[in-house]
This record gives C-alpha cells, sequence and structure tokens, in this order.
C-alpha cells in the first residue's frame, strides 16, 4: 500500500523531523532524479536528523517511509507516467495547497542540491526552464481568493511541475526504449 500525506505527516511529527511531508518527497524526487541508485537509507537519514527530544525511527515507520522511497522510484520511471506529488488531497484549502507546492518546490530545489548539483551548466535547456519555474513557483507569493479561477490555474501548475519532473527525469536517465506501454 502507498504511503498517504497524513501517514507521512504522522511519522515526520513522532521523530521530530524538520521537514514537511512535501519537503521530503520533493527531496526525495529530485535526489532520485540525479543518482538513480539512490539508497533510500541516504534518504532517511537527511529527513529524519535526531533532535534531541525527537523518537528513533522503529520498524513500522521506517517501512512507511521505505514504502513511500520505493513507490516514488517506481511513479519516475512508469511508462505511464503516473507520478503524482505528495501534497494534501483537494478538500484542502486551496491556500493549503498552494503552500504545500511551494514547500514541495523547495524541497524539489534542496533536493538537487543535497544529490550534489552545483552547477546547472550542464543540464538540458528544456530542464533548466522547468527548473526555473519550479524555483519562481517556490518563491510565488498566495492569492487568498478561492475561486474556480485559481482552482483551475492551481490544477495546471500541478500538472506542469508534475510533467516537468518527469521531462528532467527522462533527460537525465532516458526509459529502455524497448518498454512498451500496454
Amino acid at each position: 500500500m502507498t504511503p498517504n500525506y497524513e501517514q507521512i505527516q504522522d511519522i515526520l511529527s513522532y521523530v521530530q523531523s524538520p521537514y514537511t511531508p512535501e519537503d521530503c518527497h520533493g527531496m526525495l524526487c529530485a535526489m532520485l532524479i540525479v543518482n538513480n541508485s539512490l539508497q533510500c537509507k541516504r534518504w532517511l537519514d537527511e529527513i529524519c536528523t535526531q533532535s534531541e527530544e525527537g523518537k528513533s525511527l522503529d520498524g513500522d515507520n521506517h517501512d512507511t517511509l521505505c514504502a513511500l522511497y520505493e513507490h516514488t522510484k517506481q511513479e519516475l520511471n512508469d511508462a505511464l507516467l503516473n507520478f503524482t506529488l505528495l501534497i494534501p488531497e483537494e478538500h484542502n484549502s486551496l491556500s493549503a495547497r498552494v503552500t504545500s507546492l511551494k514547500k514541495w518546490c523547495d524541497g524539489f530545489l534542496f533536493g538537487l542540491a543535497l544529490a550534489g548539483v552545483k552547477d546547472l551548466t550542464h543540464v538540458p535547456e528544456d530542464s533548466m526552464e522547468i527548473l526555473q519555474d519550479i524555483t519562481t513557483i517556490s518563491q510565488a507569493s498566495e492569492d487568498d481568493e478561492e475561486d474556480e479561477m485559481n482552482e483551475v490555474a492551481y490544477s495546471d501548475i500541478v500538472e506542469y511541475v508534475r510533467m516537468g519532473v518527469l521531462l528532467i527525469n527522462e533527460e537525465m536517465h532516458p526509459m529502455n526504449r524497448h518498454q512498451t506501454i500496454q
């Protein structure tokens, strides 16, 4: 079973991680894009930095985070493009979802840095444009007005980020061209 947002939030709170589920998923995606052989332990070591009061990551919580890692790794390389961002669902306010998307983008950019990306001069042009857009999204101001137009705009931006991440992954690690879509 794929862990959901609330499960990840509960685990991060339990271990007193300084990160949100959005941060963690964005970081994981970026780290996997840079290094598709990234071990789950490397990601866990980053997101579960132990505070004085924090509890250690126990078996069930460890397994849940590893399940998210495996699920994300599979989705990033799915021939049917079934990748999803780990952000709150539609029943949350638009403002909360926009904030979460911004955090996801921040986490993604931070994950690139954690993975050792210091120089973007070798990044393909399309990927560079998407990274610039992700940076802009992470810094965008929020419109508190919850209307249909803003909902549509939000959905479009989420889809753009989702497909942009898949494009960056593809440009960094081309899929096996022998795969067929069934």
